[in-house]
């Protein structure tokens, strides 16, 4: 999460632009992906899929995605719930 840290009036000029890039740096990474990981894994990622489209996907314990709610990559919306298989490659994504 981005929290918001000023930058002091008394600061230089390349310390307060590092400061600045740094920000939109994570800024732009919160725009692609969130993730809440799990024990050798990601138990949700919402965002940015790895099939290139934007939606929320869930793991099982093994750390497989199981559940997707996203697009297709042709833009189609999709709900996929499968039960032993990568979710991804079930849609053939």
């Amino acid at each position: 999460m981005l929290n918001y840290i000023p930058i002091s009036s008394k600061a230089n000029l390349p310390d307060a632009l590092k400061l600045i890039n740094d920000y939109f740096q994570q800024i732009a990474a919160e725009n692609q992906t969130k993730t809440v990981a799990q024990s050798g894994g990601l138990a949700l990622q919402e965002g940015k899929q790895q099939n290139g489209t934007y939606g929320i996907a869930l793991s099982d314990p093994n750390n497989t995605p199981r559940i997707l709610i996203g697009f297709h990559k042709n833009g189609q919306p999709v709900i996929a719930v499968t039960k032993n298989k990568n979710v991804f490659d079930a849609l053939g994504e």
